[in-house]
């Protein structure tokens, strides 16, 4: 069974076995979402993902919202943020999906959605016998709200460079949304 906890500032996800798992600083949170899928109620369709940044990396840690103690550690949570953090899409039984916090993002699409067009000989036939195949993808809001949070400061000498006494000549990097490393670590119940 999948459990969420929270306990000396860490959000711990569990599920044997224990390499399954994950564990985020809660002061490494900058975004909260909720999300759900149109595979409900035969598989878990409601999650949460958390997104941090450590050591100037975005990662994603997802948790189904039907692990155990999920409702204390939302409330552990609400107390650390000083903000209630409103759930409104667990009757949602389609693709949907919503910031939670920081607050001035709540209530902003955290996916945008399209539909895949079918190519080659086999897939237009798929379609047919499957349906309509859409795709998710983080919100271009979303993504140029995380890209800054990630961008080096311009009074800032880069990390990976050691520091000189030369002025800078060069302007920082705008970071494109699909050249940031984000990595994935997710939990869900029924995967394989």
């Amino acid at each position: 069974m999948i459990r969420l906890s929270v306990s000396d500032g860490k959000l711990q996800c569990q599920n044997p076995p224990p390499d399954r798992g994950w564990t985020i600083c809660v002061s490494d949170v900058v975004l909260i979402a909720e999300y759900t899928t149109d595979e409900g109620p035969n598989r878990d369709d409601y999650f949460l993902v958390f997104i941090t940044r450590e050591q100037g990396e975005l990662y994603y840690s997802n948790v189904t919202m039907y692990a155990a103690g999920i409702e204390e550690s939302l409330t552990n949570l609400e107390s650390v943020f000083g903000c209630s953090l409103d759930l409104t899409l667990h009757s949602s039984t389609k693709l949907n999906s919503r910031v939670v916090w920081p607050r001035e993002l709540a209530g902003f699409p955290y996916f945008s959605y399209e539909q895949v067009v079918p190519h080659g000989l086999w897939e237009p036939l798929r379609t047919t016998v499957r349906g309509k195949q859409i795709e998710s993808h983080v919100s271009e809001s979303i993504c140029e709200y995380l890209a800054k949070l990630i961008q080096p400061k311009p009074d800032q000498p880069k990390t990976d460079q050691p520091k000189t006494d030369q002025p800078k000549t060069d302007q920082p990097k705008t970071v494109q949304p699909e050249t940031r490393q984000m990595q994935p670590r997710g939990l869900f119940r029924n995967q394989n």
